[in-house]
């Protein structure tokens, strides 16, 4: 590996200007930063970044905790677009980014030790237990931290505006012609589940709409799965709905192969609408009627937001909500309901 005392020796300068040309010292003359430049491009020269942490304090690194119980992982289709949009922004900026996980071979302890010992500057958190002491250690550290879809009042909230998006689907329906529509919704323990719940509820009140108990259908974890059972629940009810809103384009996806399988068809028998936007929903046939959230957008915002907080080192804006707009796709998983 080549070092900087290689790069002295064989351009003749001392170790100390070859180390203000690569630290961009301005009294360095031209000549000799172009030269040494030249000569560390020629000779395969890699800045050595745990050095360069030691002299600095700043690893330019920013620490993702990524958790979730429907064991997609990275192939998660909405979180997934958050991640690359977030990581597209900081490496711009010349951050790295690094998943933290509580264990590392032999190395045990909780999220903020492993972000201390490897030294990042901030932390992205997508994750399903969000009140963990471990996390509410984080949380209450002097890092700072930008959560995706939780609300903590010592870090930065991103998330989508739910409730405009609950309301949005309820109208929507309605204003087709709807008036019997059951919910199935995901874990209203869980931020997202209990929001979005909370909402579909206070709209069909503010629409004067009957809810009865069994129009609203537990989606557990937002899978497929999950809205494939929870639908099946729903096709044995006496007093069936014209249309069910779905927490989750997934939960949407699997009652929609719980309907077909039941001998009946979307929308001639059901309406559906799902919640997220993900592109598998207009990959399916027919294609999902959604509510859909920026990802994308989600993403950029929580790496300006957490490079704002790097660069004026302290947690500024702490318990601040930045929330994103959500708009209808009209798929073709829903119909006009003749009176």
């Amino acid at each position: 590996m080549v070092t900087i005392k290689d790069i002295s020796k064989k351009s003749g300068f001392s170790v100390a200007t070859v180390s203000k040309v690569l630290n961009n010292y301005t009294d360095i003359s031209p000549l000799t930063r172009d030269k040494v430049l030249k000569l560390c491009k020629e000779m395969g020269y890699v800045p050595n970044s745990s050095a360069r942490s030691l002299k600095t304090h700043k690893s330019n690194t920013i620490g993702i905790i990524f958790e979730e119980v429907t064991n997609q992982g990275l192939q998660h289709p909405l979180f997934a677009k958050i991640l690359e949009s977030f990581k597209g922004v900081v490496e711009a900026n010349g951050y790295d980014i690094m998943f933290l996980a509580k264990n590392m071979g032999k190395e045990h302890g909780s999220y903020l030790e492993h972000s201390k010992r490897k030294q990042v500057e901030g932390i992205l958190v997508l994750c399903e237990d969000f009140n963990s002491d471990e996390m509410l250690e984080l949380y209450q550290s002097n890092l700072p931290v930008v959560i995706i879809d939780y609300f903590v009042d010592t870090a930065v909230t991103v998330t989508s505006n739910n409730e405009e998006g609950m309301k949005q689907g309820v109208q929507y329906l309605h204003d087709l012609g709807h008036t019997k529509i059951a919910h199935i919704y995901g874990d209203d323990e869980t931020f997202i589940g209990g929001t979005r719940k909370d909402a579909f509820e206070k709209y069909m009140n503010k629409l004067n709409l009957d809810l009865p108990d069994e129009f609203l259908v537990s989606g557990a974890y937002f899978s497929k799965e999950d809205g494939y059972r929870a639908m099946k629940r729903i096709l044995k009810l006496e007093n069936q709905p014209t249309a069910v809103f779905c927490a989750s384009d997934m939960l949407a996806i699997g009652a929609l192969k719980a309907i077909r399988e039941a001998g009946k068809s979307v929308p001639k028998d059901y309406s559906i609408v799902g919640f997220d936007g993900i592109d598998l929903g207009q990959l399916i046939q027919p294609p999902l009627t959604t509510i859909r959230q920026d990802a994308r957008k989600m993403g950029e915002i929580a790496a300006r937001k957490i490079l704002q907080m790097i660069d004026k080192q302290m947690r500024t804006d702490v318990g601040d909500t930045v929330t994103v707009d959500t708009y209808v796709i009209n798929g073709e998983t829903t119909r006009v309901l003749k009176a």
